[in-house]
């Protein structure tokens, strides 16, 4: 049995074996600290991660994880399947919320399949309330995402529509998005991938994206990241996420600023549970200027 599996099977058997009226919550909390106070852990850095996303998630509502009202992608009820296709086509997604008199009045949803199906039958007629389905569900901001996570999991239901106390439609969560409150981004062979940002500012700090490439950086804005760093550490990075995630070894939050080496900054734009989504880059000499 290899120290991997050893240590495994030590977890488990403190996790079933806990103490009474102790949740499971409870005892992956008391054992993650107890492995910080002796400095050891059954845990992989990786996996010390997700188990912190899953205990923040507990107190996480569904206005802090929903899609906003202003960013929702719906279609009308009395549109074209082909429009809807085309839709679905250019945002690259496999369901699509259908409204009546406006986005306060959703009436289902379209999944891909559906809307394929009736393509395929080669019929004018084909409407997009013939091929609409019920499955969805209206929560409220409040409502913990744990619990709407398990919901949607019973139920067999992957979009829910949010709303607020007078019935207007506050924005939309599905499962992928409570999952990616774990794990980060999910992204699918059709989800748009661009070209990393990488870009100078007038005031001379670099704004980039957290998977932009330290060559890459270096070639088009004049910035080494590499200067200074011991060459181990070099050898281990070699984008701004794994950079500035090696110099504090966790994940930054959203707004934070982290001291890099030589006098350079990090200021966190964008951060999700896993990485870092978008950071400005301060240059030494702007310092003093961008934390007044």
């Amino acid at each position: 049995m290899s120290d991997e599996d050893s240590q495994q099977g030590g977890f488990l058997r403190k996790l079933f074996h806990r103490k009474n009226n102790e949740t499971v919550r409870e005892t992956i909390e008391d054992l993650m600290e107890e492995a910080a106070e002796n400095g050891e852990s059954d845990f992989s850095q990786h996996e010390q991660l997700l188990l912190n996303n899953v205990l923040d998630l507990r107190g996480r509502r569904c206005e802090n994880a929903m899609i906003a009202r202003a960013d929702i992608v719906a279609f009308p009820k009395d549109g074209t399947v082909m429009d809807l296709a085309e839709l679905m086509i250019e945002q690259g997604h496999s369901r699509i919320p259908i409204y009546g008199e406006s986005l306060d009045d959703i009436v289902g949803i379209v999944h891909v399949i559906d809307l394929v199906k009736g393509v395929l039958q080669n019929r004018n007629d084909v409407k997009i309330t013939d091929i609409i389905s019920d499955k969805i569900k209206f929560v409220s901001p409040e409502k913990g995402v744990m619990d709407l996570l398990k919901e949607m999991q019973q139920d067999k239901i992957h979009m829910a529509m949010v709303v607020d106390e007078y019935g207007g439609i506050d924005g939309l969560i599905t499962i992928e998005d409570l999952l990616e409150e774990i794990v980060g981004d999910i992204e699918d062979e059709y989800d748009h991938e661009d070209e990393p940002v990488i870009c100078n500012q007038n005031n001379g700090n670099v704004l980039a994206d957290g998977k932009a490439e330290l060559d890459e950086i270096k070639n088009i804005c004049g910035v080494d990241l590499y200067d200074g760093l011991d060459e181990e550490c070099a050898e281990d990075v070699d984008t701004l996420n794994s950079l500035i995630f090696h110099l504090i070894q966790r994940v930054p939050t959203r707004g934070e600023v982290i001291n890099g080496v030589g006098g350079v900054k990090f200021r966190i734009l964008e951060a999700d549970p896993t990485q870092i989504k978008k950071a400005m880059i301060i240059r030494p000499k702007d310092n003093a200027v961008q934390n007044n």
